[in-house]
């Protein structure tokens, strides 16, 4: 995939599409993402550029002017998060440049922040975070250990074993980092032994949280599933979301969600092998809105201190 730098004309600061975040803006780095992964959602999003990556070489100095605005009119946020449509830590050293000036501009804006990566983090990123860790809420994407999980639906970003040994620097360090176990694969990374598996090593590197949520299919992405697994494993996944209905999750109302008793009994699973080894798990209720609503806000700030978004509002 191609790297291009251009420039961001919208504002950064963007209202979530995610109801766990409750009104915390979110920054895009990048429209795009190099990790390509099979099930994300994002790369079938109609403004996401194929074959492509833009990255916004601009964003740091326009961020700055906003959070310069919103002071003086009192409404800068306590915290931000990055968005989940991209990666902070891509694999390009330009991305890595620009993701640790983004980072260390908001820090010493003095927000607290919030990532999700599945990428490899620059060794000055280690640093940066322990000078702020009461501030930084980190968190990495590992759905299993096995490499042929990896291998099958996100081969572009960091091995599992490397983002292990991530999480144990980053526990050493005092961050607290937690766990996004996203997409639960049906039939395949819900399998008591797969869940143990992994349980067993968050355990030993310091993880004490993990959500957990279950692949969501989309039109776009399944045609990048056909596209890009195995036939028989995809039929072999499909087959748990047979006869259920399109529905509207999040923001796409053509979303299909896995059964809902296979969900269920998934869910108990991880929340067993939890208990087993003191890992809190929680369920992400925004990409389970049948089930009792679970946030997975990285943060434990007082209601009254989080940012009210609302459209038109800025």
């Amino acid at each position: 995939m191609f790297l291009r730098k251009v420039l961001r004309k919208s504002p950064i600061l963007k209202p979530p599409a995610f109801g766990c975040l409750r009104g915390v803006p979110s920054i895009n780095l990048t429209r795009g993402c190099l990790h390509a992964c099979v099930y994300c959602y994002a790369r079938a999003f109609p403004e996401t550029p194929e074959r492509e990556v833009w990255l916004y070489a601009n964003l740091p100095e326009k961020l700055r002017e906003e959070l310069r605005r919103r002071k003086a009119r009192g409404k800068v946020p306590p915290a931000v998060t990055f968005s989940t449509a991209s990666d902070l830590f891509q694999p390009h050293p330009e991305i890595q440049k620009k993701a640790l000036e983004v980072l260390r501009l908001v820090l010493e804006a003095g927000l607290a922040v919030s990532f999700l990566t599945k990428g490899r983090l620059p060794e000055e990123v280690f640093s940066l975070l322990a000078n702020w860790r009461q501030r930084v809420r980190p968190r990495v994407g590992l759905v299993a250990s096995v490499p042929e999980y990896h291998r099958l639906f996100e081969p572009r970003t960091a091995p599992p074993a490397l983002r292990l040994r991530q999480l144990e620097r980053l526990s050493a360090l005092g961050l607290s980092p937690a766990v996004r176990v996203d997409p639960v694969i049906p039939g395949l990374t819900d399998r008591q032994e797969v869940v143990e598996a992994l349980f067993r090593r968050l355990s030993a590197v310091g993880v004490r949280e993990v959500s957990v949520s279950y692949l969501v299919l989309r039109p776009g992405v399944l045609r990048q599933m056909a596209r890009e697994l195995p036939a028989g494993l995809l039929r072999e996944i499909l087959k748990f979301y047979r006869g259920e209905p399109w529905q509207k999750v999040i923001t796409s109302a053509t979303t299909k969600l896995a059964r809902k008793e296979i969900r269920e009994k998934g869910y108990r699973i991880f929340r067993e092998i939890g208990r087993l080894y003191g890992i809190r798990v929680k369920i992400c209720g925004c990409k389970n809105p049948d089930l009792p609503f679970e946030d997975c806000l990285p943060w434990e700030l007082p209601e009254e201190e989080l940012p009210l978004f609302a459209a038109g509002k800025g």
